[in-house]
């Protein structure tokens, strides 16, 4: 029987982790501090995975099983969803780093523009390079 909204907002934590289905394969799951989180439980080449869609209440049930038919989707085609879901946040990571080497170059070059000495440009440049080795790190 699929799961209905009152249900998911009057689930409470308890001794255990729990599951409440809703259907081909979604579930809410709710741990022993009371959060809530979407996971969705299928075999790629015979082996058992879980893919977390989301939390409770950012994503609602509605969303929750449009996701579930995207990964059911991507199943379909092949695609293992666990391994496309990192593949996208690794890219944003690295559209990220290269959102600040971009905007370092244009700082550079706005350096030039308004003529500033060169030790001036070479000493930003410098800042701006090391900045950007340790930002690689956080990532």
């Amino acid at each position: 029987m699929p799961l209905t909204d009152v249900q998911i907002r009057n689930a409470k934590k308890s001794d255990k982790p729990y599951k409440l289905p809703d259907g081909k394969g979604l579930y809410l799951y709710i741990s022993r501090a009371g959060g809530k989180s979407w996971r969705l439980d299928y075999a790629y080449f015979g082996k058992r995975k879980t893919l977390t869609l989301g939390t409770y209440p950012a994503l609602g049930l509605a969303d929750a099983r449009v996701r579930r038919d995207e990964a059911k989707r991507k199943l379909s085609e092949g695609v293992d969803p666990s391994l496309s879901k990192k593949r996208e946040q690794l890219s944003a990571k690295a559209a990220a780093v290269n959102t600040f080497g971009l905007i370092a170059d244009e700082f550079i070059a706005k350096l030039r523009r308004d003529k500033r000495a060169e030790p001036t440009i070479d000493k930003n440049r410098w800042m701006l390079k090391s900045s950007r080795r340790s930002f690689r790190l956080i990532l």
